[in-house]
C-alpha cells in the first residue's frame, strides 16, 4: 500500500482496475428493465418500418399520373386507415386516402399532404404534384434485419425499451444487481429516530449514500451503525465479505486513535491506497477482501457525499457491467467572487451557478468551505472545481463547474 497522495484520475483508475464486473445473467420483463445493464447484444429480427408507410394524413397517388403544372383531378379507389392494407393495386388515374403509418399501396410512388388537396364533385383534386417518394417512409428505413440496435454493456433507459418493444421483445437478458453494502462507524454516532447520548451526534452519510446509489439501481444492504471496536468491525467486515459485491463504510479511515476500519481491511484482505488529493475527501481508502471490493469513505458529511460522486458511482458502474463511464458533467463558468487558498489538492468547492443575462454560466463559490458543514449541500446546485496548481481566482477568470443534478 503505498502512502503517497494519488490524484483523482489515478485513484479512478485504481479503483476501475480493481473493479470486476458481475457475470451473472438474468431474464427481465421489459417493464421492469428500466435503469438495468444489458448483458448481449441486440440485434434486429423485424425491419422498421416493416413496409413503405405513409408519413402523414393525405391521398396516396402515382406521380406518373399527375399534371406537372396546375392541378389534377383524381378518383377516390378506397381509404386506408393505419393498421389495414389495400385489397388491390392503385389503378391509373385514381388516388387512395391514406392515413398515417398505414402501408403504402402497389403502383403509388407519393402521397400528397391533405393540405394541398381538395375535393370537388366526389373527385380528389391535386392542387400541388409532390415528388416521387415524397411523404413515403421506406421498409426498413429505421430499423433493418441484422441491424446492431444495442451493444452489451448499455444501462437501458425508456428508449432503449421503446425499440426492444418495437422488435417484438417482451423480455431482456440482463445482469443480476449489484449488491451493495453500505455502513457508518463510530461510537459518536446516533440513529435517526433513536435517543442519542450528550456526547452523540446523528449520523447522516448512510442515507446520503444509499439515496446516491439508488440511482444505480444496486440491491442495498443496510449494515447499520458499528461502534468503534475491534472485534465488532472485524465481525462486520468478514459478514460483509460473504453477503455483498461492494462494501462502502463512513468514518473510521483517518489516522485517529480509534481508526480501526483501514487496518482491519488490510488485516482481512488489502488495501490499495487511503489518500487522495482531492478536498474535501482525502482520507479516501479502497480495498479488497475475498472478493468484496471495499470503499472507505470519510466520516464528514460533505466529504462522504462528494467522494461517493466522484469514486463510488464510478466503481458501481464498471461492477455492474455497464461497458462506458462518463466523467460527470462539467461546464464553463465565470467566476463571481475572488478565492484564494493553499495549492496541492484539486477542490470542490460548494457554490451556486445561475445564467446571467447573455445565458452564459456563472458561479459564486460559498465562504465556508468546511467538510462537515451539511448545509452547504443542501444550498448547492453545483462543485466549483479549482485545480491543484490554482492558489487564487480573480473575478471574471472562467472555472468548471459541476452541477448536482444535471
Amino acid at each position: 500500500m503505498s502512502s503517497k497522495w494519488l490524484s483523482l484520475e489515478e485513484a479512478l483508475t485504481q479503483a476501475l482496475n480493481a473493479a470486476s464486473a458481475v457475470s451473472d445473467i438474468e431474464q427481465v420483463s421489459i417493464f421492469d428493465a428500466n435503469n438495468r445493464i444489458l448483458a448481449q447484444d441486440i440485434v434486429a429480427n423485424v425491419d422498421v418500418p416493416p413496409w413503405d408507410n405513409s408519413a402523414m394524413d393525405g391521398y396516396a397517388v402515382n406521380t406518373e399520373a399527375l399534371e406537372e403544372t396546375g392541378s389534377t383531378k383524381l378518383e377516390l379507389q378506397g381509404v386506408i386507415t393505419a393498421g389495414m392494407r389495400a385489397d388491390t393495386p392503385l389503378q391509373k388515374g385514381k388516388a387512395f386516402k391514406i392515413m398515417t403509418g398505414a402501408p403504402v399501396p402497389d403502383n403509388a410512388n407519393a402521397v400528397v399532404m391533405v393540405e394541398n388537396t381538395s375535393e370537388c364533385d366526389g373527385q380528389i383534386i391535386i392542387n400541388k404534384s409532390p415528388l416521387p417518394h415524397e411523404n413515403i417512409r421506406k421498409k426498413a428505413n429505421d430499423i433493418a434485419c441484422g441491424d446492431t440496435l444495442l451493444q452489451k454493456g448499455t444501462r437501458m433507459h425508456a428508449e432503449h425499451l421503446m425499440l426492444l418493444s418495437s422488435q417484438g421483445k417482451d423480455t431482456v437478458e440482463v445482469f443480476r444487481k449489484l449488491r451493495v453494502g453500505v455502513v457508518a462507524t463510530g461510537s459518536e454516532l446516533a440513529s435517526p429516530g433513536s435517543t442519542r447520548a450528550d456526547t452523540q451526534i446523528y449520523e447522516s452519510n448512510r442515507v446520503g449514500i444509499c439515496s446516491i446509489l439508488q440511482n444505480e439501481n444496486v440491491e442495498l444492504i443496510d449494515f447499520g451503525i458499528v461502534e468503534d471496536d475491534e472485534v465488532s468491525l472485524r465481525k462486520l467486515f468478514i459478514d460483509a465479505s460473504d453477503r455483498v459485491d461492494v462494501m462502502v463504510s463512513s468514518g473510521g479511515v483517518s489516522v485517529g486513535d480509534a481508526d480501526y476500519v483501514k487496518d482491519i481491511i488490510a488485516e482481512l484482505g488489502a488495501i490499495d491506497f487511503w489518500k487522495i488529493a482531492v478536498k474535501p475527501g482525502k482520507p479516501f481508502a479502497l480495498g479488497k477482501i475475498h472478493n468484496t471490493l471495499f470503499c472507505g469513505l470519510p466520516g464528514n458529511p460533505v466529504s462522504s457525499f462528494v467522494t461517493a460522486k466522484l469514486l463510488v458511482v464510478p466503481i458501481i458502474k464498471k461492477m455492474q457491467g455497464q461497458s462506458e463511464y462518463h466523467a460527470p458533467l462539467s461546464v464553463n463558468a465565470t467566476i463571481m467572487a475572488p478565492l484564494k487558498r493553499r495549492a496541492g489538492r484539486r477542490d470542490f468547492q460548494r457554490a451556486t451557478m445561475v445564467k446571467n443575462a447573455r445565458g452564459e454560466w456563472e458561479v459564486t463559490p460559498f465562504k465556508s468551505q468546511s467538510s462537515g458543514v451539511m448545509t452547504s449541500i443542501t444550498a448547492a446546485n453545483c462543485l466549483m472545481i479549482v485545480p491543484e496548481d490554482v492558489s487564487e481566482l480573480n473575478i471574471g477568470d472562467t472555472v468548471q463547474v459541476m452541477p448536482l443534478h444535471a
